[in-house]
Formats: structure tokens, C-alpha cells, sequence
């Protein structure tokens, strides 16, 4: 269903704080946030969930609850649109951001999302470990969208964890999560607090690594590739290396590249007869690049001739520059020049 709102800033106009609405805040100066922007009635079970995530770990902490008896649905505004002043505030200043959601669903799953990789894969291995039901999001709640608030923090990435009705049911005693019950503590189950050791173990674990960790072992990368493949060390860290993770998007043959790591290394990004080239700056020249294009979509780049290009690879290499091949096949003897391509979204690494 449509938001009624088109933005946090036209919802508060309309309506009245304290009668249909409340933000509650914590700010302790952490690093560290935990939102619940649909808290209260809106995705119930929220607010609880991220209060005590918050209380164990002593983060900071945004909520907006819906206090209304009824018709709290009407007060969500999706998170790409999600412009609400404190929230803006409190996320754009810190380093780790978990936000937490509702989802519909009649199991108990946590689908795991957002953009900050060490740390959405580091909680999944904790909740997994408590015997928590972490699966990868769907599309259309993984929280990978660079306008999601809930991204916009100084590092670019949040976890983002979207709870099923069922998993927040579980929550609480009897499965009942009227406000009466679910406000009183005593009805919080293990299953609440196991949610909830989780995500604080995977935020500590990680929160002092990002600066070393230049990827993970797990190698979930949410395109229904997932090994879990062991002994990750986070604290790994080589001083010569160096890391290029852009988000490409191609629309009627012209690029637009957002720079989450490794801006000092691109000169330029340039259309080339093969597919894309990606002239570099400030490299060694013995350097030998890796490249790694994953699309964001499973059909690849759709074509102006209505095909797609799924088969992509490192057609030419140096120390100054990274040609990135675009085919409809493996087989194929045709490149599709980067004029060609209509539309798609990918994420690039290159390591240097």
C-alpha cells in the first residue's frame, strides 16, 4: 500500500505530536545508532526491539512511534523518502547504524539488508548462532538504496533488519503484542533477548574493524550467493592495499557513479567500444588490478536493442586503467559498448 505521506516533513505538518505521534531519543555520544523509524503502532514490536538492543550496548538511539489507537499504517513513510530533521541528524554523525523494521510474514525470519557488509554479515552470524531464522531480504526491503536514511551515515552503510509479524509476535509471552503486553517488561521473552545479544555481539565485533577490513569471508553477497566459508579475521589489515567499491547505474548510455571507498584512485569513468572504462590515478605501476561487477538486478543490463548484457569481465587491464567487457553470453563475439546499455545497476570492486 501507497504511503499517504510523501515525506516525514508533510506527515508532521498534518498531523500532532503527541496525539498521533512521539520521537524518542538517546543520545550518548556513541558511534553507534539503533532506529526504529516505523516504531510503536506502526510496525509493532519495533520500538521494543530496538530499546533494548540500545539499553545493552549503551548506543544512541531514534524512534517515531505512532500512538493512535488505530490507522497507525497511515503514519509510515518509506525510508527513501524518510527526511524527518532529528533522524537526518542523529544518522548522518555516526559510524554503525542498525535500523529495525517490521515486515509482513506468518514465519519467524529476520531478513538482513543494508549496505554496510562487515557488519550485516557479522549479525547474521550471531543471530544464527542463537538459533535465530536470518535470511537474505527480498528485493523490495534489503535497504540497499544509497537514498535510504538509513545509509546516509559517515561510513554509507547500515544494517538493515526487517522483522516478520510472526518474529515479533515471538517477542513477547503468548505471542501477544498488544501495547498493554508488550510494554511491560516481564512479558519480553528469551527469544527478544536473543535478538537482541545478537546484534549487539555482531556490533562490537566489528565496530573498530572498518578501517581493516577490506572484505568478509561469509560471502553473502545478496544475490542468493551465500558461504559461509569461516575464520574470517576482521582485524586483518595490508597497508598497501587498496580498494575501489563504487555503485555503477547506466541509463541510455551514460553513467552515474556513487564513490562509497576508493574515490583518490578514479580519474574518470568513460564509455569504451568493449563496455565501461575506469581510468585510475595514484597507482603504483606494477600494479596489477582484480575487478569483481556483481548487477544489482539478476537480468544484468538491459541493452537499447531490448537484450540484456548478463555475462561481464575484465577484458583489459594496467596500472591506468580497468576495461570492463559487456556480452549478451560467454559465447557471444559481440561487446556491447556502454552507448548501448539502456539501463542497470551494479556494484564494482576493484582491488589494487
Amino acid at each position: 500500500m501507497a504511503d499517504k505521506y510523501p515525506s516525514m516533513t508533510a506527515l508532521e505538518a498534518a498531523t500532532t505530536e503527541g496525539v498521533d505521534w512521539q520521537i524518542v531519543t538517546v543520545d550518548n555520544h556513541n558511534s553507534v545508532l539503533i532506529s526504529g523509524i516505523h516504531g510503536g503502532g506502526i510496525e509493532v514490536g519495533v520500538s521494543e526491539a530496538a530499546t533494548l538492543v540500545r539499553e545493552m550496548g549503551d548506543y544512541d538511539l531514534f524512534l517515531f512511534e505512532g500512538l493512535r489507537s488505530s490507522n497507525n499504517s497511515e503514519l509510515h513513510v518509506t525510508s527513501t523518502h524518510y527526511d524527518e530533521p532529528t533522524m537526518v541528524s542523529m544518522v548522518t554523525d555516526k559510524k554503525q547504524h542498525v535500523a529495525i523494521h517490521g515486515a509482513a510474514g506468518d514465519t519467524a525470519i529476520i531478513n538482513v539488508g543494508g549496505l554496510d557488509i562487515a557488519l550485516r554479515n557479522t549479525i547474521w552470524e550471531e543471530l544464527v548462532k542463537r538459533g535465530l531464522n536470518a535470511q537474505i531480504a527480498p528485493n523490495a526491503i534489503v535497504g540497499e538504496e544509497e537514498d535510504n536514511v538509513s545509509n546516509r551515515n559517515r561510513r554509507g552503510g547500515c544494517c538493515q533488519l526487517e522483522l516478520t509479524s510472526q518474529q515479533r509476535k515471538d517477542f513477547f509471552l503468548n505471542g501477544d503484542w498488544s501495547k498493554a503486553n508488550r510494554t511491560k517488561r516481564e512479558n519480553w521473552t528469551p527469544t527478544l533477548y536473543a535478538f537482541a545479544e545478537a546484534v549487539v555481539t555482531g556490533i562490537e565485533r566489528v565496530r573498530n574493524s572498518y578501517q581493516n577490513d577490506r572484505h568478509t569471508t561469509y560471502l553473502m553477497d545478496f544475490y542468493n550467493n551465500i558461504d559461509f566459508s569461516g575464520d574470517d579475521d576482521l582485524s586483518r589489515m595490508n597497508s598497501d592495499e587498496r580498494l575501489i567499491h563504487l555503485r555503477l547505474s547506466i541509463s541510455n548510455g551514460a553513467a552515474s557513479i556513487i564513490y562509497r571507498k576508493g574515490s583518490a584512485y578514479v580519474a574518470s569513468v568513460v564509455s569504451d567500444t568493449n563496455g565501461i572504462k575506469i581510468n585510475l590515478k595514484n597507482v603504483p605501476s606494477d600494479t596489477v588490478p582484480f575487478m569483481s561487477l556483481v548487477p544489482v538486478s539478476s537480468e544484468g543490463f538491459k541493452t537499447t536493442a531490448e537484450t540484456y548484457s548478463t555475462y561481464q569481465y575484465q577484458r583489459q587491464y594496467n596500472s591506468n586503467y580497468v576495461i570492463i567487457g559487456f556480452k549478451e553470453s560467454p559465447g557471444s563475439n559481440t561487446h556491447i559498448p556502454m552507448t548501448n546499455i539502456a539501463s542497470g545497476v551494479a556494484e564494482i570492486k576493484i582491488n589494487l
